[in-house]
């Protein structure tokens, strides 16, 4: 099965192989260590202290790390913990947080959900994102809906847009857009 993340599966191997545990709050703990044999030149598992084997991300996510062939392997936990309760996760789909809280791992606040769904449902259901940021709902907004209102009517009756941008501290491109409809569009 074609997977977006590759070493998903090898991650998930170290579930299998009894190295992480996964609980029914969908916390892994790592509860053995691979490490070198060198009197038997072998890589073994021995058993350790069980610890929390997640790391938080700076996007908030929380992330398993594991040497998977010499290699650093990393995973999302919530692609594990959902991979564990439901099966493989097929190619082009994700693993949305219900509740938007993007450490909580439970299975039940787990669901596949395409990269759109999941844009529509931080829209919709949880009010984050762009919306609609038209206008004076710009935090970058320079312009007030009267003051484009005063734009365009000055630009009706010829004025230069050189003179109409010093007015308002603005690039006379920006009036030209404003003008045009480029910017502002939805004031008619």
């Amino acid at each position: 099965m074609k997977t977006n993340y590759p070493m998903e599966a090898q991650v998930y191997a170290a579930v299998v192989a009894g190295e992480l545990e996964i609980d029914e709050a969908g916390r892994i703990w790592r509860v053995a260590k691979r490490g070198w044999n060198r009197w038997k030149k072998i890589v073994e598992v021995r058993p350790c202290k069980k610890v929390r084997a997640e790391n938080k991300t700076g996007l908030g996510y929380l992330q398993i790390r594991t040497m998977v062939n010499k290699k650093r392997a990393q995973v999302g936990a919530h692609r594990i913990v959902f991979r564990h309760f439901n099966g493989p996760i097929q190619h082009g789909v994700t693993i949305n947080h219900k509740n938007g809280k993007k450490d909580d791992n439970r299975p039940e606040n787990l669901e596949l959900a395409t990269y759109s769904e999941q844009q529509i449902h931080a829209l919709h259901i949880l009010k984050v994102g762009r919306i609609d940021q038209n206008g004076e709902k710009n935090a970058m907004k320079k312009l007030t809906n009267d003051q484009v209102a005063e734009i365009r009517r000055r630009r009706s009756l010829g004025e230069k847009l050189a003179i109409i941008a010093a007015d308002f501290s603005v690039t006379y491109q920006a009036i030209s857009k404003v003008c045009r409809g480029d910017r502002w569009g939805h004031l008619t």
